[in-house]
């Protein structure tokens, strides 16, 4: 950023892009430390101007929204990036002055206006970008499967999260209802993001995946000498435990006797496919680093095997 003048709405800012490249944000609302911006379909090499056409034109991507006819603007929280670099200001236009965003991007960074590069990527080089993005899936699943210790792949941010989580909705009586709102929201996230929370529920489970943990579940819970124990039931009590929050998630996972006695949430597990269904219509394919699967969690096991 060129200047200490504090942010204002209008502001237009360039971003920094793969391939020496620049993209443009444009400062739509402003609440508290939290900012609505707009990203613009400009990407050049040239840092843009205020008179450059394209960052007075939204970004319309089937990539992230899943619809193209609608543009693209997201939350940020945080700091404007050192990276950003100032290029002025211009008033909302009409339609910008009526702009409702519901899409959380998470803290601010440099990479805010990354989804116009893919954009490019997608336009200008279709299968070359299907297959670069093919490769990197492969490279952290080969990743996974070579560390013996499980370990996460890229995860979302905490607040997002519990952000998503956090919309459970636990006035409704039917489960497909509580989980409505938290997959709805969900299915706003980029592909990508969506395969990053699952990463984040799958470690938070895999974390909960201990034999303390497994002892404290009420009527069904593990001992050597009862063979009552249900490694599934024990996967949707944890599912229970990261539902009702990042407090009681916490607190559980650092006192196992605070394990929730004789509950489940297995449809917890379905929020990223079925989101991830809404966004694309078809079905979710992906596979955690860690599994949450019980007995996954070798070091919180390791007294029983």
């Amino acid at each position: 950023m060129n200047s200490k003048r504090a942010v204002q709405v209008g502001d237009i800012f360039a971003t920094p892009l793969p391939e020496d490249k620049y993209g443009a944000i444009k400062i739509i609302e402003i609440i508290d430390n939290s900012y609505l911006i707009e990203i613009t379909s400009y990407i050049d090499k040239q840092i843009p101007t205020i008179e450059s056409e394209k960052i007075h034109e939204v970004l319309i991507t089937e990539l992230i929204i899943g619809d193209p006819k609608k543009p693209l603007y997201e939350w940020v929280d945080g700091r404007i990036p050192k990276e950003l670099i100032f290029i002025g200001n211009t008033p909302l236009t009409k339609e910008e002055q009526g702009i409702e965003s519901n899409i959380f991007g998470g803290n601010w960074s440099k990479d805010c206006a990354l989804s116009v590069y893919y954009e490019w990527r997608r336009q200008t080089d279709p299968e070359g970008f299907a297959l670069e993005i093919r490769k990197e899936e492969e490279e952290e699943e080969a990743l996974a499967l070579k560390n013996s210790i499980s370990k996460p792949k890229k995860m979302l941010d905490e607040k997002s999260f519990w952000k998503i989580i956090s919309l459970l909705d636990w006035s409704k009586e039917d489960e497909e209802a509580i989980v409505e709102a938290a997959i709805k929201e969900l299915s706003t996230f980029t592909a990508w993001k969506i395969r990053h929370f699952e990463e984040t529920l799958s470690y938070k489970l895999f974390l909960l995946d201990t034999e303390e943990h497994a002892k404290e579940i009420g009527e069904y819970c593990f001992s050597q000498q009862d063979q009552h124990f249900s490694p599934d039931l024990f996967l949707y009590a944890r599912c229970a435990v990261v539902a009702r929050g990042k407090e009681v998630f916490e607190d559980v996972l650092s006192n196992p006797s605070k394990m929730l006695k004789d509950t489940e949430f297995e449809i917890l597990l379905s929020l990223s496919s079925e989101a991830y269904y809404v966004k694309k219509g078809k079905e979710f394919e992906y596979k955690s680093g860690c599994s949450y699967e019980t007995f996954s969690n070798k070091e919180g096991w390791s007294n029983t095997f």
